[in-house]
């Protein structure tokens, strides 16, 4: 390795460093010995490829680079310094894609980490973009097609390594569900339900996933933080799996059913009863951002009704007498700091237990601030068509080389076949039809 540069030589490189791993893991007897943890020599030999690899070199080696993304991430998870990984192998991905377009393995193997590590932000780079390609055996004949084509389709690959990196149908679950939690904890509730919505709607035959059932658990939960309301599920959602999913997720549809009844006691006396289901689930932190969220949804739907009103008529329509009025006070003021709650909160008497609640109305103009972030949005948006449909584009091109389309076709060209033929029969018979009736009708007028 000292006699390699991973940047130049990258598969020879990656080809000793796979080797080295492996003969350490074996004598190690399925315990990570000193030598491959973090901080470590073949631990830095790793990194550094990671960082400086050749993209056109690498794709070559699907399982060895696999494999060295999958040591990474564990020893560092056992290790219990998921950190250390993370930029590595985020780093990685955009180095072998820069669109991200295309999905790996690392991308789980990111994901798990920075929910690991509670690190975040580092995975949006990643996860904000869209994934349009999912690689697989079945696409070598499309390679073929697109390597002997004349269009340059180096900028925007369709696949990334030849043959292509093996990974199960569990592997895209799980990155999508990991992907729906770093939103979570991000507060993103919309790009969340986008990512559960992909999961709970993934096509099944007869058995459904757990991953499945615990992302419509979550998704049941966003929803009511998103949007404050009960979802239907994307269309595209099997029966099956739906089914499925009522009854295994029948406490958390209960507690969506009380959350849009608007009652705090049957919302919390829900939230109670499923205490342990919550803590089970791994779900307690999100109903409790629902009971809270329950809570700001009634204090900003009195600002429907009343332009101002007493702290005391605050506790009582919307906390349900939960709080008195000092407790009242604290949590308006706290709603105003975090949340940006357009609200006052003013003394109109010498009396310290008379306060009012008074809605602020938005009058502001538009500024040229607002205007500017609308442009850069309109210009994201714009790109992100442009990049859509380059990648419909080749989907196309793979449909129409996948052997289900052309076995369709056949099936077509014999249906169409049958047809004519049939329709050449009847027309023949029609004929003989004719002149039948004409020869009956000159034998009459003769």
């Amino acid at each position: 390795l000292d006699l390699l540069d991973p940047s130049t030589h990258s598969l020879a490189y990656l080809l000793v460093l796979h080797s080295y791993i492996n003969r350490i893991r074996k004598r190690g007897h399925n315990v990570e010995p000193e030598d491959l943890q973090p901080g470590n020599l073949l631990w830095s030999r790793t990194v550094l490829l990671l960082k400086t690899f050749d993209p056109n070199q690498i794709r070559c080696a699907a399982s060895e680079w696999r494999s060295i993304l999958e040591f990474a991430s564990r020893a560092a998870e056992i290790d219990n310094k998921p950190f250390l990984a993370i930029r590595p192998i985020r780093d990685s991905i955009i180095r072998m894609d820069p669109t991200c377009a295309s999905f790996t393995i690392a991308h789980l193997y990111l994901t798990r980490l920075c929910l690991l590590a509670k690190a975040y932000k580092i995975a949006c780079p990643v996860i904000d973009r869209t994934i349009f390609t999912i690689p697989s055996a079945a696409d070598r004949l499309f390679i073929q097609h697109s390597q002997g084509g004349s269009e340059n389709n180096a900028a925007t690959p369709s696949y990334l390594f030849e043959p292509p990196m093996k990974f199960t149908y569990a592997d895209h679950l799980q990155y999508f569900l990991y992907g729906g939690m770093v939103y979570m904890a991000l507060k993103e509730w919309s790009k969340a339900r986008h990512f559960l919505s992909i999961v709970i709607s993934c096509p099944v035959v007869n058995a459904v996933s757990l991953i499945m059932v615990e992302a419509y658990k979550k998704w049941v939960l966003v929803n009511l933080l998103e949007k404050g309301m009960i979802a239907s599920v994307p269309k595209i959602t099997s029966p099956v799996a739906l089914k499925t999913y009522k009854a295994l997720a029948r406490p958390y549809d209960a507690l969506a059913t009380a959350f849009i009844s608007g009652k705090w006691e049957r919302l919390r006396g829900e939230a109670q009863v499923g205490d342990m289901i919550w803590r089970t689930d791994n779900n307690y932190g999100l109903v409790q951002q629902v009971l809270l969220s329950f809570r700001k949804k009634a204090v900003r739907c009195l600002g429907d009704t009343f332009a101002a009103v007493t702290t005391s008529d605050v506790s009582q329509r919307a906390l349900s007498n939960s709080m008195d009025v000092r407790e009242t006070e604290r949590y308006i003021v706290a709603l105003a700091v975090q949340e940006g709650f357009s609200t006052s909160l003013i003394h109109p008497s010498k009396d310290p237990n008379t306060s009012m609640l008074r809605f602020l109305t938005d009058q502001s103009e538009p500024s040229i601030d607002l205007e500017i972030s609308l442009e850069e949005q309109l210009q994201s948006q714009h790109q992100k068509l442009e990049l859509l449909i380059r990648n419909i584009q080749t989907s196309d091109s793979k449909l129409e080389l996948a052997k289900e389309y052309i076995s369709h076709l056949r099936k077509t060209q014999k249906r169409t076949d049958a047809a004519s033929k049939d329709a050449a029969g009847l027309s023949g018979r029609k004929r003989e039809q004719n002149v039948d009736i004409d020869e009956d009708m000159m034998d009459e007028l003769q």
